[in-house]
């Protein structure tokens, strides 16, 4: 094809018809031009395709993982939901006429989810975390779930400094129960284990550790952000955060 051009520029020149080949020369450029362009477009297509096929890789990676973050978070709640109930009820036994009506093995099981484990939510954020550290969030073309995505990682954080300070509460409120009261007979009530040998610990009265006005500061303290912990601010705002985003996620792989 190079050469068929070659000759006819050849032929023109050698006629002395510098006005055609002039005009021969312009076409053979606008010819270039639009074989640049259509080439281009092609190329531009191509990309497009495979940045689409990658958003739908990331979405369908992102909807697992937030089904799984929803279903942590449900359950975040629903555990501190039991230790909310677990703290109005032992709030109650600093009335002594409440507290003798009632067993320690009672005492007991009410104090398990709250020495049992922590306030918490730890959700998974591989994918989420690869997207954006790669800079490819992007990729991804619905601009308000582009938005929630980024904003997620921000409410995490706030999650966390929040929890901080449910953490130092929680730790004053075991140190002084570890002090004054019976960890062991906790676990011996409820049948978690069983102790081969006596201790000096099964002497102390769990009950004893309601005449301490710190522990019912402490324990009043911990029921107040406990609350605070599930409402709309925390753990009710991350499930929000998390629903909205599942269902943009599912709007835009029905496309």
């Amino acid at each position: 094809m190079i050469k068929f051009f070659r000759k006819i520029r050849q032929k023109l020149l050698s006629e002395n018809k510098f006005s055609k080949y002039l005009i021969y020369a312009i076409g053979e450029i606008l010819l270039v031009v639009i074989g640049i362009l259509i080439a281009l477009q092609i190329n531009n297509n191509n990309n497009y395709n495979e940045q689409r096929i990658l958003e739908q890789e990331y979405l369908l990676s992102l909807q697992a993982e937030f089904k799984t973050n929803l279903n942590k978070i449900n359950a975040s709640i629903q555990e501190n939901e039991q230790r909310i109930q677990s703290l109005e009820y032992l709030l109650n036994l600093f009335d002594r006429n409440v507290l003798d009506t009632v067993s320690n093995q009672r005492i007991s099981q009410k104090f398990a989810p709250i020495f049992g484990s922590a306030i918490s939510y730890i959700p998974a954020t591989g994918v989420l975390n690869d997207i954006i550290s790669s800079g490819k969030l992007n990729i991804i073309l619905n601009k308000s779930l582009r938005q929630n995505l980024a904003s997620f990682d921000s409410s995490l954080d706030f999650l966390s400094i929040q929890l901080n300070g449910v953490e130092f509460t929680d730790e004053k409120l075991r140190t002084i129960f570890y002090k004054k009261g019976s960890i062991r007979k906790i676990v011996m009530d409820i049948g978690f284990m069983d102790f081969e040998h006596e201790s000096i610990s099964e002497k102390l009265d769990n009950k004893l550790i309601f005449e301490s006005a710190e522990f019912e500061n402490y324990l009043l303290a911990y029921h107040l952000l406990a609350k605070a912990t599930n409402g709309p601010r925390l753990f009710g705002r991350i499930k929000v955060e998390i629903e909205t985003i599942i269902k943009e996620i599912e709007q835009e792989l029905e496309k």
